[in-house]
């Protein structure tokens, strides 16, 4: 019983009826743009004698569920050096959530089992024309492993320039 609801149906005259029925005292009607240019101009017109008024929200899609001061706060956190595991424990929400409202850019994954020295390492064994398999040998690394970090990690090669 109240005397504004908000609708998320077409508006036919079932539904209208059941909306009168079980709000008596009814005034106002809110429903998004989409629905209200379904709506017949013969029900419309029908409310306004009623003196029930329609209004059109012009906010699209699902409302947010987090703010602006939470956003702020993760983004302090970071600043200070907590992990986003961390952050989401504190704030007691997801830790997906934390990487969506984050500002700062943040590489979500497990860190490399291997140190940016062992990584080097690689990096320059092959620039010695050392053979993959050989270096997987050497430095008890499996081959796949190899080719992976000479792929992906940039960082540490020495040819790429304004890197290191």
């Amino acid at each position: 019983m109240s005397s504004k609801i908000h609708v998320n149906k077409t508006l036919t005259s079932r539904l209208i009826i059941e909306i009168l029925d079980n709000n008596p005292d009814l005034e106002e009607i809110e429903c998004p743009q989409s629905l209200y240019e379904r709506t017949s101009e013969t029900y419309l017109d029908a409310l306004g004698e009623l003196g029930i008024k329609i209004s059109v929200i012009e906010q699209r899609g699902r409302p947010k569920k987090y703010d602006e001061n939470l956003k702020s706060q993760i983004n302090s956190m970071i600043d200070e050096g907590l992990n986003p595991k961390a952050i989401a424990k504190r704030l007691h929400i997801d830790v997906k959530t934390v990487y969506y409202l984050k500002n700062k850019k943040l590489k979500q994954g497990l860190k490399s089992k291997y140190s940016d020295e062992t990584k080097r390492e690689i990096f320059e064994l092959r620039e010695n024309d050392v053979s993959v398999k050989t270096i997987s040998s050497l430095l008890d690394i499996p081959v796949r492993t190899i080719y992976y970090i000479l792929k992906n990690d940039k960082k540490n090669n020495p040819n790429i320039e304004g890197e290191n």
